[in-house]
């Protein structure tokens, strides 16, 4: 898609841009070292763990909301590079992929299908940065300090498309001493790849944090009758960091972080035998012009499939930010946060799973270039820690969605014609400004008022088809309040009871000239925060009830394209974590959730029955939301202290979850059945902490678990993708 047309777009960000830099030159000289901002490092001190998620440093058992928090280390030792591999770490979460796209849910709140047009429902953010669509949620992150992981609609200071959560990724920032490291790994189906970091000062005021690496690793999807493997990791990525501290209260840090993604990674993988072996001639009753094609081969066998096409994916991702944080007294200070990010993702794949050629996706694009920045006061005293700020956002996103068909499958030509249609052509301009305040309000020692209210004003101009669509454009506001108490019981116990309300965008339908509507939900939370025997044990638990209007709904529209369509929901859940240190050398961590989903008010038409009337969902569960999910995690150190060996790690991970649906209706082709699986890995740590050598294997019990599914109308059959089988390695590391 051309990109002539986002010139208003480009001069905008340059002039946001400009005026931030020459604002910074002009605050620079007037101040004196840097003290910790509130995107410092998470503090490791004994069991205080300190977190941004609410936009200011805070203890993590002094937020009155349902946070899990996992540290760099912690990542490390766990396998975590993403989002996939963090799912099985946190309540309530659950991931899902097809190709470059991402399916991310927090209790069970989360985008169906992504056809490009509806945006993500969980926030994702890289360096406090915002990414603001599903094919930028498989992105590898390496060099972190920690990932925290906010549940529940984030309305308040996060804005819109946080109805689900939000999830921070914080990287390590540089470091005013020398240090480095690195990491190169050796996995199963020739899998290989390392990372490197240096960091350290280039003055007085300067340091300067470099990371990278790339990964590399055969497909775990066998493509029958050509011998290719479909799914391969070719990823490269790097980071750079600057942290300049002209004086002892302004801190700015700049940071710039890539990654490129290449591989055969789409495919439609058939799980039931196709009814209309000839497609569309008899779908669209065409004339049987297509007799005497060869009956197609298909495979039912999960992460097996034919293949008679193009299947890959090109996904560039570039991140920039500026931070500013100036402690203009010891009770009032300033963050900026300018960020831009730049993402290009092209896809191919055969959409008909066989060796005939039907259909084949061509060069499918969505690109995406954003720039926000926002502007924030805040501090505290003894009674009131307080926050004010502004944000500004625009965006301009394509999508294209050109299809090849075979015109004799048509019925319009001689077999193996390529006629091209252009199933979808959307071009997408957001603007987006808000206000926000958030307060904590002592009342007494113990009890505090928390309150606080985002104002946001949206506008988005679309492009159908290269013209300016007739069914107009969205300008919308809306008004996201937050209101709560929290009672402190000793320093160490509290409880809280809060309302909030979030919203997500509306948006344009891809094959039609009409708007969907604007997502709202009103969460109903009450928890416990705690710790217990001298921080030994820490018990966290939540209860929330969720009223859903306007969810949006996607539904599939024969042969290629989708449909947003509105229902309402509601949800009921629990959720807990557990973490116990019984010993100097041994970790323990449990979560478990339970969800309580239904649809209240969602009509959709059952596609296994072409011409079906709509079917009455109402008490029906929501997609990908689990009853019940659990996860354990044991970590045993042991010392062995000889000259060459400090310490042997064992670590084990559990996940188990109940079972969920893909769709709408609850067709057996598209229900995973409940499932566990099990990691493990041993660490071994020289005498010095400086290398480690770790052996690791995933998904143990080799359990292949329903990734993504739907039912393909134009072959009457349902189609699946499916995760990757059981994986081990071993991986070496030093720093220094």
């Amino acid at each position: 898609m051309s990109r002539a047309n986002g010139s208003n777009f480009h001069a905008r960000g340059r002039f946001l841009k400009s005026v931030l830099m020459v604002s910074s030159a002009f605050i620079l000289p007037g101040t004196v070292l840097a003290q910790a901002g509130p995107t410092d490092n998470a503090d490791e001190a004994s069991d205080i763990i300190v977190v941004t998620a609410t936009k200011r440093a805070a203890d993590i058992q002094d937020i009155a909301a349902s946070i899990s928090q996992i540290g760099g280390d912690d990542l490390e030792m766990r396998g975590i590079g993403d989002i996939e591999n963090l799912s099985a770490q946190i309540p309530n979460l659950t991931f899902g992929k097809f190709g470059v796209n991402s399916f991310i849910t927090l209790r069970g709140i989360g985008t169906t299908v992504d056809s490009g047009v509806a945006e993500p429902s969980v926030a994702t953010y890289v360096d406090g940065i915002f990414l603001p669509r599903s094919t930028m949620g498989v992105l590898r992150q390496i060099d972190l300090e920690r990932v925290e992981v906010l549940r529940g609609p984030q309305g308040t200071l996060y804005g819109r498309n946080a109805t689900g959560g939000a999830i921070n990724f914080v990287p390590r920032a540089p470091s005013r001493n020398f240090e480095g490291g690195f990491r190169v790994f050796g996995e199963s189906r020739n899998g290989y790849g390392g990372s490197a970091y240096l960091s350290g000062p280039l003055g007085e005021n300067v340091a300067v944090r470099v990371s990278g690496g790339f990964e590399k690793q055969d497909g775990y999807v066998e493509v029958l009758n050509t011998g290719q493997d479909l799914g391969e990791t070719d990823i490269h990525f790097g980071r750079l960091a600057v942290r300049i501290e002209p004086s002892s209260n302004l801190t700015v840090d700049m940071a710039v972080q890539f990654e490129k993604s290449d591989g055969d990674v789409g495919w439609q993988s058939i799980s039931t035998a196709p009814v209309n072996v000839l497609g569309l001639v008899q779908l669209l009753n065409a004339p049987p012009t297509s007799a005497g094609l060869p009956v197609p081969n298909f495979s039912t066998v999960p992460n097996t499939v034919f293949n008679d096409g193009r299947n890959s994916a090109s996904n560039r991702t570039t991140i920039a930010s500026l931070k500013l944080n100036w402690d203009i007294s010891d009770e009032v200070s300033i963050r900026s946060t300018t960020g831009y990010v730049d993402h290009d993702v092209s896809t191919y794949f055969d959409a008909d799973g066989t060796d005939f050629f039907f259909a084949d996706l061509v060069d499918s694009t969505r690109p995406s270039e954003s720039f926000s920045q926002e502007l924030m006061f805040y501090g505290e005293n003894q009674w009131l820690s307080w926050l004010v700020g502004g944000f500004y956002y625009e965006e301009d996103f394509g999508l294209t969605l050109p299809v090849d068909f075979n015109a004799a499958a048509l019925g319009i030509g001689p077999p193996n014609v390529r006629v091209p249609v252009l199933a979808g052509d959307l071009r997408e301009e957001t603007t987006s400004y808000a206000l926000f305040t958030d307060l904590e309000i002592s009342i007494t020692q113990s009890l505090k008022l928390l309150a606080g209210a985002r104002l946001n004003w949206e506008e988005k101009n679309f492009t159908f088809f290269g013209a300016p669509s007739p069914a107009g454009k969205i300008d919308t506001s809306d008004f996201l309040p937050k209101l709560g108490l929290q009672y402190e019981i000793d320093n160490d116990v509290n409880f809280y009871v809060q309302w909030q309300k979030g919203v997500k965008s509306g948006g344009h339908q891809l094959a039609a000239p009409d708007l969907f509507a604007p997502e709202e939900l009103n969460s109903f939370e009450g928890g416990i925060k705690s710790r217990w025997l001298d921080g030994m044990v820490t018990f966290n638990a939540s209860a929330f009830f969720y009223d859903y209007k306007d969810l949006q709904a996607t539904i599939t529209i024969p042969p290629t394209t989708t449909q947003i369509e509105s229902g309402d929901a509601e949800i009921f859940g629990l959720e807990a974590e557990l973490f116990v240190v019984p010993a100097d050398n041994i970790k323990l961590n449990f979560g478990a959730s339970f969800l309580d989903s239904e649809y209240t008010d969602l009509t959709s038409a059952d596609q296994t029955v072409p011409g079906s009337p709509n079917v009455d969902l109402s008490g029906a569960e929501l997609i990908r939301a689990p009853k019940v999910t659990f996860n354990a995690g044991a970590e045993w150190n042991i010392p062995v202290q000889s000259e060459l060996l400090g310490n042997i790690t064992f670590r084990g991970d559990l996940f188990y979850s109940d079972s969920f649906k893909l769709t709408f209706f609850a067709y057996p082709e598209t229900t995973q059945s409940a499932y566990a699986t099990a990691n493990l890995s041993v660490t071994l740590t020289d005498s010095s902490d400086r290398f480690q050598l770790r052996a690791y294997v995933n998904n143990v019990t080799d359990k292949i678990i329903l990734n993504n599914a739907s039912f393909l109308a134009t072959s009457g059959s349902f189609i699946a993708i499916h995760s990757e089988p059981r994986h081990g390695g071993v991986s070496f590391s030093a720093r220094f």
